[in-house]
């Protein structure tokens, strides 16, 4: 039978056995603009959109997942200056 090794070399294994780690430069202290399940506007075709998601993008903008209210299509993905608060609707 083989012994089980002291020590395991990770850049030998293959992706497959290695698990996630958690992303280490997260900050969970970091402020989004936009909170998830909030009403926003895309700002290139005035339409309603509900933020499902976001991403804390290092060193560039924020990334938020958004759905489209009553449009049957995949979620999009936007970075923050793409859409505005629903209350500065003009």
């Amino acid at each position: 039978m083989l012994a089980a090794p002291a020590t395991i070399d990770r850049p030998a294994l293959p992706r497959s056995l290695i698990g996630r780690r958690r992303h280490r430069f997260f900050n969970p202290d970091y402020q989004f603009e936009y909170e998830i399940g909030q009403t926003v506007v895309l700002d290139c075709t005035g339409e309603t959109a509900v933020v499902a998601g976001r991403l804390q993008v290092m060193g560039c903008l924020d990334e938020y997942i958004i759905e489209i209210v009553g449009a049957k299509c995949d979620p999009l993905q936007v970075q923050v200056h793409q859409i505005r608060d629903d209350t500065t609707r003009s």
